[in-house]
Parts: C-alpha cells; sequence; structure tokens
C-alpha cells in the first residue's frame, strides 16, 4: 500500500468507507418485523482499492489454520455442512454473539495477529488496513477471516470442553450449536460464562435449549433427519431458491450415504 494512503487510512478512515444500511436478507427475501416493516443491517463497505488490497490479505489469511469446529466463511464449509454436525442430537443449545463484528476491537485483532506469528509491525499494519473506528466493519472481505481468528481461542477452549461431556459444539460466524443425544441443560451457564469471560456478547433474546427439534443455520434438524424451513418451502421457484434446495439435498443425500456406509 502507498505510504500516503496508508497515513490517510489512519488519520481519516471515513474517506475509505461508506456506512449503509440494507435489509436484512432470509432465503433471499428480506427478513420483516412483527409490524410488518423490514429488519435492518448496517454495513460499513470499503472503497474498492482498499476491497481489493483487503481480498488479497484475505486469501492470505485463510491460509492460517483455525479449529475444526469453525465452518462460517471457510472454503468448503457452509450452513448445510454445519448443521449436518448436529444430525445425531436429541437435545440443542443454540447461542447468538450480539454486535460479533463489532464489538472484535482493533486490539483484540492486532494481538491476535501477534500470536499467529505476526511481527508487531506486521500486525499493526495489518489491523489498521482491516479495522474501522477501533472494530471490524461488517461489510470488509477480511472481517468474517478475522472474526474466526480472534474467536478461535475460545472456540478451542469449548471444543475440547465439550468434547469431555460428548457434546458437539460448531460455529458458524456469530451462531454457536451444541447438541448431544443427552441432557447437558446442566453446562449451559458455564458454557455463557465461558463467552463474557472471554469478552463476547451473547444476545439473550437468541438463547434457546431445545429438545427434540432445533433450526441450525438455516435448515431444521428432528429425529435424525433433515428439512428445510417452511419460509424457504414458499420462496421456491425464486432465483437462487432452487438452486440452494438442490445444493441443500445434495449434500444431505451425500451425507446419508456416508453413514450409510459407516
Amino acid at each position: 500500500m502507498p505510504g500516503s494512503t496508508f497515513t490517510h487510512l489512519q488519520q481519516s478512515p471515513g474517506k475509505f468507507y461508506q456506512e449503509t444500511t440494507q435489509p436484512k436478507m432470509k432465503f433471499g427475501t428480506p427478513q420483516e418485523n412483527s409490524d410488518g416493516s423490514f429488519k435492518k443491517r448496517d454495513i460499513i463497505k470499503p472503497v474498492y482499492y482498499i476491497k481489493v488490497l483487503q481480498r488479497g490479505l484475505n486469501d492470505q489469511l485463510k491460509n492460517l489454520e483455525i479449529p475444526d469446529c469453525m465452518y462460517g466463511g471457510i472454503t468448503e464449509r457452509n450452513n448445510v455442512v454445519n448443521a449436518l454436525e448436529h444430525i445425531s442430537g436429541r437435545f440443542f443449545f443454540t447461542v447468538d454473539l450480539k454486535g460479533f463484528f463489532n464489538n472484535i476491537t482493533n486490539s483484540q485483532v492486532h494481538q491476535t495477529l501477534i500470536s499467529r506469528g505476526f511481527t508487531w509491525n506486521e500486525a499493526r499494519a495489518i489491523t489498521n488496513l482491516t479495522t474501522y473506528k477501533g472494530s471490524l466493519p461488517q461489510g470488509a472481505p477480511t472481517s468474517t477471516t478475522l472474526a474466526n481468528l480472534v474467536f478461535s481461542s475460545t472456540a478451542e477452549f469449548l471444543e475440547t470442553f465439550c468434547k469431555e461431556r460428548n457434546i458437539t459444539f460448531t460455529v458458524f460466524v456469530d451462531d454457536l450449536t451444541f447438541s448431544s443425544i443427552e441432557c447437558f441443560k446442566k453446562h449451559t451457564n458455564q458454557i455463557l460464562e465461558t463467552l463474557k469471560q472471554n469478552g463476547f456478547f451473547v444476545n439473550h433474546r437468541k438463547i434457546h435449549y431445545r429438545k427434540h427439534s432445533c433450526e441450525v443455520t438455516g435448515i431444521i434438524i428432528r429425529k435424525g433427519k433433515l428439512f428445510l424451513p417452511k419460509e424457504i418451502i414458499s420462496h421456491r421457484n425464486k432465483p437462487g431458491v432452487d438452486k440452494y434446495i438442490e445444493s441443500v439435498l445434495k449434500q444431505y443425500n451425500a451425507y446419508k450415504a456416508i453413514a450409510n456406509y459407516k
């Protein structure tokens, strides 16, 4: 990055980002509130030149190792594969991390990069290029990858904690899912406390402990089978929806074939 641009990015980051608001989307359609209004999401988009730099950097950052339990924003992993990890569960615990990107600070990004082998100056340069107003901007190509890296140590701890208790645990960006064939409700407070102690904020309206059936990253898991939500079935024939359904069923059938083979 030219020195003048780097200096300006530090001094006047607002010139390199555009703050916009757009509807929250699910299955290709805007999500509605109970009063009929559309749910909104704040997006902070980098200008083209910065986006190009971030995309190149993101390709490099994706080579860094992360725990097997992480599925969001990772090549060859997606929401369906994430859900399939829980297909054998009978008890489910789902947690949503509140303001995930905005609550990850530039200090956390900097320290995480140093812990991954970058020098202090390298970590500082990457942090300045990828954070905005002290946090990760939702809308930058690098934000999901950096968020995964920051959350990795917490994910590793929870993964070990869960394995010792026969609980399956996965993370899809800011959605955490825990499942088991046995009731594990007594462990949920410790899980929430771990998140709090590591500096992450939980959306208390989106904490659920369920039995027999659960929606996991947009896929319904019930009695060892996968189902699509009624919302997506009702949107058949809309652009992209049929292709998505075909992809889900293809992955599910592949999973069943492997399970039957075992």
